[in-house]
């Protein structure tokens, strides 16, 4: 494991309804390393009714080799559904106990998990005796500002055999709002002898390196940094000029669009479109307006397409005037 986080120093984060298989390919292909998908319920993918869930694991063998992320609070589920992933292809598993999101954790799932050590500690244990995949944890500093236990919690995750942790240090109560405090990451990475890996306001390479050489962590996840923008991953980026970059850019935005055409059926596949056409009108000059009209639309998805690139070709152009 301490091998693959060494060759896998800056990687994408899991993230809900955004880290899908075409998202994921086009991350890779701008420079970040193994990735993990989004969230899977156990009790979903066990039960197998939920085409979303089947959705959500299907991925590309140019993935390989890829984390797959259990979401749930019941050991028996999570057991199974570790076996299942396994069957299917997964290489690592990783368990969501970081999601602060209330619709998760008034149900006990993600960071509710670290109300309760000794529960955990016991669920952690059953889905350790289940699989013999590299198997990690996401977690974040805490419940809240009076129980941050993510010292304690990753103490009592590497007794339990867990291989690698996650750390985003903001609690569940901050979500995703004030700093993160760095120093949680330290503390942890020089309390345990298995890879810690950093999380949490890292908006560019150089805040990644930044996390690395502070926290002294083995690797650095970006999560919300990347929505928009996966050429985060690709340090070459940084050495193109500004002509270069937008022609880059639109080349990876005209991939990611093919690998969802492919991907999505005509159901998914305008939602997902715009979604994901409105990320990437992060810094055109009429944002606002823009996604409101694109997502108000009700054009096919081939008209969506050229309205997207018209806007983008606008926004460069008064570029281009303002250098001028």
């Amino acid at each position: 494991m301490k091998n693959l986080l060494t060759k896998n120093k800056i990687r994408l984060a899991p993230m809900a309804s955004i880290t899908n298989a075409p998202f994921r390919q086009i991350c890779i292909e701008c420079g970040s390393g193994y990735v993990t998908t989004e969230e899977i319920d156990a009790v979903s993918l066990v039960n197998n009714k939920s085409e979303k869930t089947k959705k959500i694991i299907e991925y590309y063998p140019e993935e390989k080799p890829i984390a797959m992320q259990l979401l749930g609070n019941d050991e028996k589920y999570l057991a199974e559904a570790s076996k299942i992933l396994q069957d299917i292809g997964a290489d690592i598993i990783d368990i969501n106990m970081g999601c602060p999101v209330p619709k998760i954790t008034k149900k006990g799932k993600g960071v509710a998990l670290m109300k309760d050590i000794n529960k955990t500690a016991k669920l952690i244990n059953h889905v350790r005796k289940n699989t013999t995949l590299p198997l990690t944890v996401k977690i974040r500093s805490g419940w809240d500002q009076n129980n941050l236990n993510a010292l304690e919690f990753s103490k009592m995750l590497e007794q339990e055999g867990v291989d690698a942790i996650t750390i985003h240090p903001r609690s569940r109560l901050q979500q995703f709002t004030g700093m993160s405090k760095w120093e949680i990451i330290s503390e942890i990475v020089s309390s345990v002898n298995i890879p810690v890996t950093g999380n949490g306001d890292v908006r560019s390479l150089l805040s990644a390196k930044l996390m690395m050489k502070e926290t002294l962590c083995n690797s650095v996840m970006i999560g919300r940094g990347s929505i928009g923008n996966p050429w985060i991953f690709n340090q070459e980026y940084l050495n193109l000029n500004d002509i270069q970059r937008e022609t880059y850019k639109k080349n990876i935005i005209k991939k990611h669009i093919d690998l969802m055409r492919f991907f999505f059926n005509e159901n998914q596949l305008n939602m997902q479109m715009k979604k994901q056409l409105s990320f990437y009108a992060k810094g055109f000059k009429n944002a606002r307006e823009f996604r409101k009209n694109l997502f108000n639309s009700k054009k096919e998805i081939n008209e969506l397409i050229s309205f997207f690139f018209i806007e983008w070709d606008k926004n460069l152009n008064s570029k281009v005037m303002v250098q001028i």
